[in-house]
């Protein structure tokens, strides 16, 4: 909680009342009296740090070249910024304002927004609220989501161990350890490239691999480590037909990111694809656990994707275990906050043919009555950091943020919230 003690102490310490429960995981600050309200939500807290940082330590930030290098950058301590900068401009600036701000910063919406269902609870949530957790100019819906677990109680044939993955993000590193043997060695060693490293160390084949990681609800452009382990392993003839089978199914779930091999594929207009990613895999000498994240719209049903998905693995002798879930849900594209919210961004942008989206991702719009999702981050971007590929962006080591980007998000969430409560008093 000390994430929030920190942020309560920059409210409070700005004039702002708040209200910390800790126990419940977030933080409320305070502005204004008016009988409406607005609310800005952030979340304070990060995705695991991750490994090859390049720049800096990920707790360590720092300003380079006109970024801020760090996790959490974009996601989302940056929209913790925001609200404090936007109350800031309201009190000091003495801007006309007749609704009451509610800020919320959160410290569990990377683990399953215990923080914000908490809050439900307890408080009756704002009339309207923008969440500062994805880009610009406003998302208006979520795709439902579905975390689970498959599991097979065997070993994977020769294989001791096989790991890797962590939540937030596909499996962007793995690892192998199979027992030595000269032969084998030698001809898996034939397989390394620039992603896969083969070793010997104390008597075992330590197979690496290195992927590129993306955020589980936008995979275009991810490797799953695990799946490249399982290409290079499942195609060598020197282990058991029984391994190579289990090992072919592990590539195949782990490097098709719309379920098809698994018969959800689903695709509708509004919330576009369906989404199917491994996050984690845990294999011993007695089990098997492949982690997935679903991400998909109204076109499929969730009980559909079980009956589906459940027929489907205990096929292959898994079984399936449903973790988590949420429904898709989405605001109509006319409701008069999304077009007052257009408006500014249009005045503000000059883009006249800017659109309304649909996110992916899940955020804390998913669980409010009536809410849009906006960025941290507009233009500034002119100057940009030399980082290869899976550096940068959310979820990724060196994770990075524009300074010119966030002051133009701040000012653009000010007026945005202007403009919100203007469409309150009409």
């Amino acid at each position: 909680m000390r994430v929030l003690e920190f942020t309560q102490n920059l409210y409070e310490s700005n004039g702002f009342d708040t209200e910390l429960d800790a126990e419940g995981g977030y933080l409320l600050s305070y502005y204004g009296e008016g009988k409406k309200s607005l609310g800005l939500f952030a979340h304070a807290d990060v995705v695991p740090v991750g490994d090859d940082w390049i720049l800096t330590s990920p707790f360590e930030p720092i300003e380079k070249d006109g970024y801020i290098i760090g996790r959490g950058a974009i996601d989302d301590k940056s929209a913790v910024v925001t609200s404090l900068f936007c109350a800031r401009m309201l009190k000091e600036l003495r801007i006309p304002f007749g609704s009451r701000l509610v800020m919320f910063t959160g410290a569990a919406e990377e683990s399953g927004m215990g923080d914000i269902k908490n809050y439900l609870k307890a408080h009756t949530p704002p009339d309207f609220s923008l969440i500062a957790d994805t880009a610009f100019p406003l998302y208006r819906g979520n795709k439902g989501r579905i975390l689970l677990k498959a599991t097979k109680n065997s070993a994977i044939g020769e294989l001791k161990s096989f790991i890797g993955g962590k939540a937030g993000s596909n499996v962007a590193e793995a690892t192998v350890r199979l027992k030595y043997f000269p032969t084998l060695y030698e001809r898996l060693k034939t397989k390394e490239n620039e992603r896969i490293s083969v070793k010997n160390e104390n008597d075992e084949i330590v197979i690496s691999a290195v992927g590129v990681g993306k955020h589980t609800a936008l995979p275009e452009g991810s490797i799953n480590a695990a799946a490249l382990i399982a290409e290079v392993l499942c195609t060598c003839e020197l282990l058991s037909d029984d391994t190579r089978e289990i090992l072919r199914f592990i590539r195949d779930v782990c490097s098709d990111y719309y379920g098809t091999c698994l018969g959800i594929e689903n695709d509708d207009t509004e919330f576009g694809r369906l989404t199917f990613v491994n996050y984690q895999i845990n294999a011993d000498e007695s089990s098997i656990e492949l982690y997935f994240n679903i991400r998909h719209g109204l076109g499929i049903s969730r009980s559909e994707i079980k009956e589906r998905l459940t027929a489907a693995v205990e096929q292959r002798g898994f079984a399936l275990a449903f973790l988590d879930a949420s429904d898709p849900h989405i605001v109509p594209e006319d409701h008069p906050m999304l077009c007052a919210l257009m408006d500014v961004y249009i005045k503000y942008t000059g883009k006249t043919n800017a659109e309304m989206y649909v996110n992916a991702g899940g955020t804390y719009a998913q669980l409010l009555p009536c809410a849009a999702e906006i960025g941290t981050s507009i233009g500034g971007e002119e100057r940009t950091l030399d980082l290869p590929q899976g550096h940068g962006s959310v979820h990724q080591p060196d994770e990075c943020i524009s300074i010119d980007g966030l002051l133009n998000a701040i000012e653009l969430t000010m007026l945005m919230l202007l403009g919100c409560d203007k469409q309150q008093e009409d």
